[in-house]
């Protein structure tokens, strides 16, 4: 068989494999019967799979990076349109003007429900204040470990000790 084609049908071998788990798919068997199709030696399959692990990294953080330069776009676009209507309504005060009808729009200047405003929230009356319920303790994980590591039982709890997978 020809080597770039060998290249070309492993690598969809792999990719196909990456979509079978960034679609979440939990079945061992599923998993297992993909990569009893990849064929190779061990050495080989698991530098690949490497390969396939820092390639699905890197898609993620751009990802990430996209998702980050969209908040802040949406962000500055809220900004922009506030910013312009702000402006709309200083021009139609300043004219006097309380409606303006054009070939595409309509505008008016309208009043807001009155807003509350707390000039002091110790003067308030017991009447008009809301009381919160606490927020349930959580546990000291730090203080646990410590705990735990110092060789003393912690009722509720243990150590775990559990294996990663570092590709350098």
């Amino acid at each position: 068989m020809n080597p770039v084609f060998e290249a070309f049908e492993l690598a969809a071998q792999y990719r196909r494999l990456a979509e079978i788990l960034a679609e979440q798919h939990d079945d061992p068997k599923l998993i297992a019967d993909t990569l009893d199709s990849i064929s190779g030696p061990l050495d080989e399959r698991l530098e690949n799979l490497a390969k396939m692990v820092r390639n699905v990294e890197t898609a993620a953080r751009g990802v990430e990076q996209t998702i980050a330069a969209l908040e802040a776009r949406h962000a500055g676009l809220l900004r922009a349109a506030e910013r312009g209507r702000r402006l709309a309504l200083d021009l139609m005060q300043t004219a006097g003007r309380d409606k303006v009808t054009t070939a595409l729009f309509s505008l008016a200047v309208r009043k807001n429900p009155p807003l509350v405003v707390i000039d002091q929230e110790e003067a308030l009356p017991p009447q008009f204040l809301v009381r919160h319920e606490p927020p349930p303790p959580t546990p000291d994980k730090k203080a646990i470990a410590a705990s735990l590591k110092a060789g003393m039982a912690v009722p509720g709890a243990h150590a775990e000790q559990r294996v990663r997978l570092d590709i350098h």
